[in-house]
């Protein structure tokens, strides 16, 4: 009775083996770079996102109380948007009629001009980012513009973000670490296990 004939020789199954494994670690790493450079991505866009979403919130609520305040008293609304308002993360509020004219901006506001560097100065609008709500009662009173500066809100989320990702890249050292030793350590029981006596 004949004995059936492998269909590799053992040294190039093992060959092949490994060239296998060596491919599969390959396209796992490239695998675990695209989902950490993805996440980075998107917690980037999260992180825009809210800032965008509390930008707004500041200034419906600037229009609210310039609603609240347009029916009573022009000056009180006035001294509103050129004294209480700008801070260190509010840097200006700008008031327009319903025809877009300008009535009353706080004190060294900058014009959209001047943050966008349409007047031959720096382009501002990356860190101070313009947001526009309708001031409306019953019928449309004008426009306010509120201008935030973005890194007061987002600088710790990104700070936390970024510490968040140098934990990750330390886990995927420390977790390669453990699989090399790991299959160092495992190869040699497999070895021992198979042995052939003489």
């Amino acid at each position: 009775m004949s004995q059936p004939t492998l269909p590799l020789y053992p040294k190039l199954s093992s060959i092949y083996n490994k060239i296998m494994q060596l491919a599969i670690a390959i396209a796992m790493i490239i695998v675990v770079l695209n989902v950490l450079v993805f996440s980075q991505q998107k917690s980037e866009e999260i992180i825009d996102a809210h800032f965008m979403d509390l930008g707004q919130q500041y200034a419906l609520q600037t229009a609210k109380a310039l609603t609240v305040l347009m029916p009573f008293n022009k000056s009180g609304l006035q001294q509103y948007v050129e004294k209480s308002l700008p801070s260190e993360l509010i840097t200006s509020v700008h008031f327009y009629d319903v025809t877009g004219r300008l009535l009353y901006s706080s004190e060294g506001a900058k014009t959209i001009k001047q943050l966008y560097g349409l007047k031959g100065e720096d382009n501002f609008s990356e860190e101070y980012v313009p947001f526009v709500e309708e001031v409306r009662a019953e019928n449309l009173q004008g426009y306010v513009r509120v201008t935030l500066k973005k890194s007061l809100l987002t600088k710790n989320l990104h700070q936390a973000e970024q510490e968040s990702a140098e934990r990750q890249r330390i886990l995927m050292v420390i977790a390669g670490i453990i699989g090399f030793f790991l299959t160092r350590g495992l190869s040699r029981f497999s070895r021992q296990g198979f042995r052939i006596p003489k």
